[in-house]
């Protein structure tokens, strides 16, 4: 039995270690065999929740988890280092904060913003650096809705008109034989499925525990899934992690290459990256997962958001069409009902702010984003681990911060 001061001791010790999550100690250390999936994003036992996540968020390779690599090849595309340094004020809940308040009120890992290729400022927390690795969750969606671009361009897909089924002829026995590529690429197919990451029932714990055990295939579970009745596709949008997976089947079974090798030779390998990446999986799941599971570095996915920025264009080298760009950052139409343009919008896998100015972003859950300002020339990315997946008002207080950046740069 541990004496009162030892027990104080020990406490004050593992405050500390949460605190810096500078190495991970013995009691901090995850055994991904012992993780309950349908607790997988709410704890108490998880790389997803505090104190494991400011760690695990960046050293998602020390899982035990199989990683598909996509290897940085050629020139790296260049970033002037700062000039000068940088901060903002904003204003949140009537209360006045700094840039520095919000890295700490947030559990900010990372934090990039670019003015072109000129680093605005750069900042790294608990002990990551630009070597680090930081998980995408669905600010990866967004790159596969890019790579469905280039597949389309290249003429291994056809048209977003084609059905799901053309491509994958499985899911004839699925909701999705009545749904269309681009119903997919608009989260609008009329499948049921539950995104709820707080319902230990929901589809996105599914995934998760397909990614943690590798059974079933993703393929074999979608496969599963069937239509709402009273949901036509194209009408409703209703954001399901599982649209994105399909997404990724077809531009393996289109290009006849594997997800990461198809992005290493179309992406990036052509936006000057860095660093190597990697996409993570079980070592039994046959499938990668195109929706949440890649890891890269903070610039990295700054040189991405640029070329997005820039019509598709990274210095000299054409990545992806201006049209697709165009395409995939427009608001859709959902059904007959009028877009309100003063509501958050929705495009190919891309979210677009309210108003017309043209920004779009990427974004997921616990806090990623690559925020993107075509028209300011402006790019900002973070990476976090909020304590908990999703809520609107950390969400919110993200908005007031860039709100208080975009101005700020000239």
């Amino acid at each position: 039995m541990f004496g009162l001061s030892k027990i104080k001791n020990l406490s004050l010790a593992m405050l500390l270690a949460i605190g810096t999550c500078s190495s991970v100690e013995p009691e901090l250390k995850i055994d991904i065999d012992k993780i309950d999936p349908a607790k997988v994003m709410t704890g108490p036992y998880s790389f997803y929740v505090p104190p494991y996540n400011t760690y695990y968020f960046q050293h998602m390779d020390q899982l035990g988890l199989r990683l598909d690599w996509i290897r940085h090849s050629g020139p790296v595309y260049p970033l002037q280092e700062p000039k000068t340094s940088f901060t903002i004020n904003y204003t949140y809940q009537d209360l006045l904060y700094t840039l520095e308040d919000y890295f700490k009120r947030n559990s900010v890992l990372g934090f990039l913003i670019l003015k072109d290729n000129q680093i605005i400022l750069e900042r790294y927390f608990h002990d990551s650096d630009q070597n680090s690795r930081f998980l995408s969750m669905s600010v990866q969606k967004s790159m596969t809705s890019t790579l469905f671009g280039i597949a389309l361009e290249d003429g291994k897909i056809a048209s977003i008109e084609d059905p799901v089924t053309k491509y994958l002829p499985g899911l004839s026995v699925s909701g999705y034989n009545r749904v269309n590529l681009k119903q997919v690429l608009m989260m609008a197919t009329g499948i049921e499925a539950n995104e709820n990451s707080l319902d230990p029932q929901s589809s996105i714990h599914q995934f998760n525990a397909m990614t943690l055990r590798g059974v079933p295939s993703f393929y074999d579970y979608i496969k599963s899934l069937k239509a709402d009745p009273n949901v036509k596709p194209g009408t409703v949008f209703d954001y399901q992690t599982v649209n994105t997976e399909v997404l990724g089947l077809v531009i393996e079974k289109a290009t006849g290459m594997p997800l990461n090798e198809y992005m290493q030779s179309k992406l990036w390998s052509k936006i000057g990256a860095q660093s190597d990446a990697f996409i993570f999986r079980a070592p039994k799941q046959p499938d990668q997962g195109a929706y949440g599971c890649l890891c890269a570095t903070l610039r990295d996915y700054g040189r991405f958001g640029l070329m997005m920025m820039n019509g598709g264009i990274l210095g000299d080298t054409r990545v992806v069409g201006s049209s697709w760009v165009k395409q995939a950052t427009t608001p859709q139409q959902y059904g007959s009902q009028p877009r309100d343009n003063n509501s958050v919008g929705y495009g190919y896998q891309w979210w677009i702010p309210p108003g017309n100015d043209g920004a779009f972003k990427a974004m997921g859950i616990f806090g990623q984003l690559i925020y993107i300002d075509p028209l300011k020339h402006i790019v900002v990315v973070e990476m976090s681990a909020w304590p908990q997946p999703d809520t609107e008002e950390r969400w919110a207080e993200m908005d007031e911060v860039i709100k208080a950046i975009v101005p700020k740069i000239n």
